[in-house]
């Protein structure tokens, strides 16, 4: 690996870019924002990782400029990597996703199709992608922990319950089912920690004030690491078939911070079984379903083996095994592409 290596992100903030540096670094691959305008033309190397979101690259998920880019950056670069992190969207007839699914699912299988390897974080996401193409070399791996990942989890617990993430993510924990989780707190005579960005004033946040909601405000890494490692919960709502893909999740778990898990259904998902790994919404703990300890270690054992350092050997092991047979090869083989 060397310099001449390039990991491609979105523009802005969030997880994609979180993720992207943790591994560019290790990996010598260097960030650069992709937009529609970027100039690429003089751009060649060992490999460029794509980090793929639809959104992240298009406000309405359909960035159709950027498998033109990839197509052309195939023939700067020895090989070209795509880590999935989203595919495409889906949703009820009456909103924009459904009607724009067909055209999201059409970009990443031309993606797919450009690419010498994969990654991607969620076992359904690969299943779809092997449907597209089962040759191409790849690994499934969750997401890791953006905060840290401390050796040491037998750590001395207080009466807490943190809440982390964005405001949007934050909000949700604390409406669902019209606040439970201030009426959960008290009857378990837990201490609630909030971690973030301010949310923005208004009702709820007067109602967190009122409950006694304690607010950190937007921490450095090292000091959520810190506030994680002295909870006992940690709370999220998000599907069970997606939580692999949270940054928040991972961070609950590398903490062995026991989660608590809010969502309409459990299934059994990317190796995460309801009230093993995580409690299967408050009333895990109202019943006393679950031991916070016992899970918070089922949650760091179910970490261990996609943290950090093996994002960063399974995409180092891809690329240098990512061969590539002659162009005119490929060509015949990939012969299937679309002209976007």
């Amino acid at each position: 690996m060397n310099a001449s290596s390039l990991s491609l992100i979105p523009p802005g903030t969030g997880g994609v870019r979180d993720y992207a540096s943790a591994v560019g670094h290790p990996l010598h691959a260097p960030l650069m924002e992709l937009k529609q305008d970027t100039d690429t033309a003089t751009l060649s190397g060992d490999f460029v990782l794509l980090h793929f979101s639809g959104y992240g690259f298009e406000k309405r998920g359909i960035p159709l400029w950027l498998v033109r880019r990839i197509r052309g950056l195939r023939t700067q670069f020895k090989a070209v990597g795509v880590v999935f992190h989203e595919l495409f969207a889906t949703g009820p007839p009456w909103g924009s996703a459904f009607w724009l699914s067909g055209v999201q699912q059409r970009i990443a299988r031309e993606l797919l199709l450009l690419s010498d390897f994969w990654l991607t974080n969620r076992e359904d996401a690969a299943r779809w992608l092997l449907t597209q193409s089962k040759s191409t070399p790849h690994r499934v791996l969750p997401v890791f922990s953006n905060v840290g990942e401390p050796d040491a989890i037998d750590t001395e617990r207080r009466r807490r319950l943190v809440v982390f993430g964005s405001a949007g993510i934050r909000a949700q924990v604390y409406e669902w089912s019209d606040g439970e989780i201030f009426r959960s707190a008290k009857r378990r005579g837990l201490e609630i920690h909030d971690i973030g960005p301010a949310m923005p004033e208004g009702t709820l946040s007067q109602r967190m004030a009122h409950e006694g909601v304690v607010a950190h405000g937007k921490l450095a890494a090292e000091q959520v690491s810190a506030a994680l490692s002295d909870a006992d919960f940690g709370v999220l709502a998000y599907p069970p078939d997606y939580v692999s893909k949270s940054s928040i999740f991972a961070a609950y778990c590398a903490h062995a911070v026991c989660p608590i898990l809010l969502a309409k259904d459990y299934g059994q998902h990317d190796g995460l079984t309801a009230n093993v790994h995580y409690a299967r919404g408050f009333g895990a703990l109202e019943a006393a379903a679950i031991d916070a300890r016992s899970v918070g270690r089922e949650a760091r054992k179910w970490y261990e083996p996609h943290r950090v350092d093996a994002h960063v050997a399974a995409l180092r092991e891809l690329a240098m095994n990512a061969a590539r047979p002659p162009e005119g090869a490929r060509t015949a083989v990939r012969s299937a592409e679309l002209t976007l």
